[in-house]
Formats: C-alpha cells, sequence, structure tokens
C-alpha cells in the first residue's frame, strides 16, 4: 500500500473529521445495554446537570488490567508494535500504518469507521496470512482481554462492533474475534451476533436522534456519572413510577396505559382498580408504598416485626471487602466497622493482608463482652455469608465464627417485614437517606474504599485510611438511625 493509499484510506475512515459524541464509542457498549438513560442525558439533558464525579475503583482496576494485559502480550508476541501518539488521529494514522506494514501484532490499536459513526480501542490486532485485505496478502483478527470467568453479554457485542469496524478498514471481515477471560479463552463468531448488534446499534441512534427515551434507574443511581446527580433527581422530583420498588419495567407500563404516571396516581387509584391491572402482591406493595410517598411517612406492613430485640449490648456492624484487581490477587475483607449503641463509639478492625483476615475476625469475636446478651445488626445477607464461608476455610476458628453468626440479626429483613417506606428501595443507600441520614463524604462509597484501603497500603498515607474508616462507620449509623428513625415515626397504619 502506498502512502497515497494509506492517506486515502485514513480520509475515507475519518470522515474528515475526529470523533465527537455523535459517534458511539465500542467501550461504551455496556451503557447502552445497562444504563441507556445516561446515553440520552449526553444528547437532551441540559449540560449544565451534569457533575463529573471520579471512579476510583474502575481507573485502578483499568491501569491494573492494562498492566497485566501488556506484560502478557509481550512474553506471547515477541514482535508486538505498541501504538502510541500524541493524540488520537496520531494514533489512528499509526495503527493503520502499522497494520500497512504486516506488523505481526499490533498493541493499544484504534479503529475508526466514522461513517457509519462507530470507533473504538483494540487490545491487540494479529496478522494471518490465511486470507487477503486491502493491505495486501494477510489480514488481521483482533484479540480482547477481559477481566472476567464469563463472556457477558456486553462483551460480546463490542468484539463484533470492532470487528464488523475492523472488517470495514481492511475490507475484510474475519468471522470471529479472541476474547481471553480470566481462565480460557472464547472466539466469537460474529454472524452470532450481527443481528444483535445491529438492533443495539440501531436504538443508540434513535436515543442520539431523540427518538427513543429510556427509562432511568432506581435513585440513589438512576444513572451513571456524570448524569447521577440529574436523573435522581428528575426520577425523585416527578414521583416517577421507578420510585416504587417492587414494579418493574412492564408493571409500569401497565400502570400508564391505565392513566397513572406518578407515585400520586397510584396512591389516589385505590387498591381495588390496582388490583385489576395488576398481579398479587405487586398491586398491594405499589399501592402502599405509593401512600408513603404521598403522606412522607412509613406504612406498616405487619406488626411484630419491629423494632428488633433490644439486648443489653446493641453492635451495628459492617465489613469492607477487597476485590481481586488482577489474576493472583486474592479477594478478603479488610475492615470489620462497629458502632457500640452502648458506648456511643465506633471501633475497627483492619487487615493489611489475607493472612490478617482471621485475625480482625478474631478481634470481632473477643470485643462481644456476653453473647448471651449481644445482638450483632447488619444490612442484608452478605457479612453472615462472609463469616459462614470463612469458617468453612478455617476450621480452627469455626466454633467463633459460627457462634458470630448465631447472635446476627438482618435489620433489612425486619424493615421490610414490617413497612412500606418512602424509598425506591430497602437498599440501605435508600432506606437511611429517606428519613434525613446522609453519609459525610461525597467521594467515597464501597468502590471508593477499595482504591484508598490499596492506595494506603502503598503508600502509607493515613488520611486515605481515615476516609475508609469514615465511610464505614457511617454505614454503621445509619443502621442505627434508621432504626431509631422508625421507631419514632409516626406510621400509617393503613390495614386497620
Amino acid at each position: 500500500m502506498t502512502e497515497q493509499d494509506l492517506q486515502l484510506l485514513f480520509n475515507t475512515l475519518s470522515d474528515g473529521r475526529t470523533p465527537d459524541k455523535r459517534d458511539f464509542n465500542a467501550s461504551r457498549m455496556y451503557t447502552l445495554l445497562e444504563d441507556p438513560f445516561s446515553i440520552w442525558c449526553t444528547f437532551h439533558a441540559p449540560r449544565e446537570e451534569a457533575v463529573p464525579e471520579a471512579n476510583r475503583y474502575e481507573n485502578l482496576k483499568i491501569r491494573t488490567d492494562r498492566h497485566t494485559r501488556d506484560e502478557w502480550i509481550k512474553k506471547e508476541f515477541q514482535g508486538v508494535v505498541f501504538i502510541s501518539a500524541g493524540d488520537e488521529t496520531e494514533r489512528f494514522k499509526n495503527t493503520l500504518a502499522a497494520m500497512a506494514r504486516g506488523e505481526s501484532a499490533i498493541a493499544n490499536a484504534l479503529l475508526w469507521n466514522l461513517p457509519e459513526n462507530t470507533c473504538g480501542s483494540v487490545n491487540l490486532l494479529v496478522r494471518f496470512d490465511d486470507a487477503k485485505s486491502v493491505f495486501g496478502n494477510y489480514h488481521y483478527r483482533l484479540y480482547q482481554f477481559k477481566r472476567a470467568h464469563d463472556l457477558k453479554e456486553h462483551y460480546a457485542l463490542q468484539v463484533c462492533l470492532l470487528n464488523r469496524i475492523l472488517g470495514v478498514t481492511q475490507k475484510y471481515t474475519p468471522d470471529y474475534a479472541r476474547v481471553f477471560l480470566k481462565d480460557r479463552q472464547i472466539n466469537v463468531q460474529y454472524q452470532d451476533h450481527c443481528d444483535r448488534l445491529a438492533r443495539e446499534m440501531a436504538y443508540w441512534r434513535n436515543i442520539r436522534d431523540g427518538l427513543a427515551k429510556p427509562e432511568a434507574h432506581k435513585p440513589p443511581k438512576a444513572a451513571g456519572a456524570p448524569w447521577r446527580i440529574y436523573a435522581n433527581k428528575t426520577v425523585t422530583q416527578s414521583k416517577d413510577l421507578l420510585m416504587l420498588p417492587a414494579l418493574n419495567t412492564e408493571m409500569r407500563q401497565c400502570l400508564k396505559i391505565n392513566g397513572m404516571h406518578t407515585t400520586d396516581d397510584v396512591a389516589r387509584a385505590g387498591l381495588e382498580k390496582l388490583r385489576g391491572i395488576l398481579e398479587e402482591p405487586y398491586a398491594t406493595d405499589s399501592y402502599y408504598n405509593a401512600q408513603a410517598y404521598l403522606h412522607n411517612k412509613p406504612v406498616l406492613r405487619e406488626a411484630g416485626y419491629f423494632p428488633p430485640p433490644v439486648k443489653k449490648y446493641n453492635l451495628y456492624f459492617d465489613f469492607e471487602a477487597t476485590e481481586t484487581f488482577t489474576k493472583d490477587n486474592v479477594s478478603f475483607v479488610y475492615l470489620i466497622g462497629i458502632w457500640d449503641k452502648e458506648e456511643d463509639k465506633y471501633v475497627s478492625f483492619v487487615a493489611k493482608t489475607p493472612e490478617e483476615e482471621i485475625k480482625i475476625f478474631e478481634q470481632f469475636y473477643d470485643y462481644v463482652k456476653d453473647f448471651s446478651d449481644t445482638a450483632l445488626y447488619h444490612w442484608t445477607e452478605y457479612e453472615v455469608k462472609k463469616m459462614k464461608n470463612l469458617a468453612d476455610k478455617n476450621r480452627q476458628d469455626a466454633v467463633k465464627l459460627k457462634a458470630l453468626c448465631n447472635i446476627c440479626y438482618d435489620l433489612k429483613v425486619a424493615v421490610n417485614k414490617a413497612f412500606y417506606l418512602p424509598a425506591p428501595s430497602f437498599s440501605l443507600k435508600a432506606a437511611a437517606p429517606a428519613f434525613g441520614f446522609n453519609w459525610r463524604q461525597d467521594d467515597c462509597g464501597a468502590m471508593d474504599s477499595m482504591v484508598y484501603f490499596t492506595n494506603w497500603l502503598k503508600t502509607g498515607n493515613d488520611d486515605l485510611l481515615k476516609k475508609v474508616l469514615m465511610y464505614n462507620e457511617d454505614d454503621c449509623k445509619a443502621m442505627l438511625d434508621l432504626e431509631n428513625k422508625l421507631k419514632a415515626a409516626d406510621v400509617l397504619n393503613l390495614k386497620k
């Protein structure tokens, strides 16, 4: 291929411009499938409503994955060329030039097909000589690396889109792309997914062009950043049917067909009308949840489940655990936090390594003064499952761990059985704020805390650990605060 031919190819694929928001990057396939309202916001929401939020966890995972992937590529493909550039235009040109030279392997490649409004990064292009392309008596196949055990739907569609762009680029579409998962390789056949890909890309164009408006999710994560705050506000202020925990998309549509578009509409419709539209228990649950919103107070579901049993010692606890960032890392509970109701203080036990994990559970056990008169309160079954799994792995501590499990009390189950809440779900992050509780930090959630903890281990900066501890303390205090608010609430008993 001559320099003139290469420039002509670049001009054709770039369509005389650089990618902008009218173009779909293959990396956004997950967002298209799982959070399409964010995409709608990109095109149609007021720009000033966008609030950037750092995704520390995702950024750390990407950096770690890239390092691991690049080291593997260097080892397996000795002659690999890594594409680097000052900007995306230069990176795309360098990718085309490497393909034109016939390099055996090209890493960190960039492909554009802007006439069709698509583009994307390719982890690795590998040369094969069994078919011709526009570049000569060879062509390229793409290899992508995913930090997962299974081929997820958005992975398959993402690589198929990249495969299509590659096909347009080299005038030869490979029949498959290879995906490297954590413990195996899969050849993703283009023909198996091309029809679904065409439908999803048509959906994206409809969103872009204002012909389709997807639903948001339930607050407090109604959409991803930078549209999370805007979406939460929009859904909440409009009293959207998304605020009713029990309903799925089809049920909400049935209500809308029958003239109910808000929680107020549902509350005023009457239970009998709802029972003519929805099956039970969805009709009853939706009605009483809507009443909770209308009156801004909890509605008694069933007496006898609340308040929880009060013991001499009452501890509200929460775990923080790492996730594996690389293949060799091990996930472990690195923090056990406790809000001691009687002592009115926060207590924490920290493990720096997986080997120290069992020690902090021993400390947790030792902190309990009287197992016959202590209640351990938690939210969801996560903590109990962790302790049971740990007991199976550590026979020498199994008795202690099971003793802890035996005095645990799931507050989420108790609240759910007792009340309908003016909240979109029974997650602690939705239920506690409905009664005025707020976490003190905007920049530290569950995933952020993993990153702060990891960076604390690397740097020794105690300010990072303090952020993790504050976040965990607020999780513990949120349970007690919600319990106290529900005990003192003016509860509606509409089932009398």
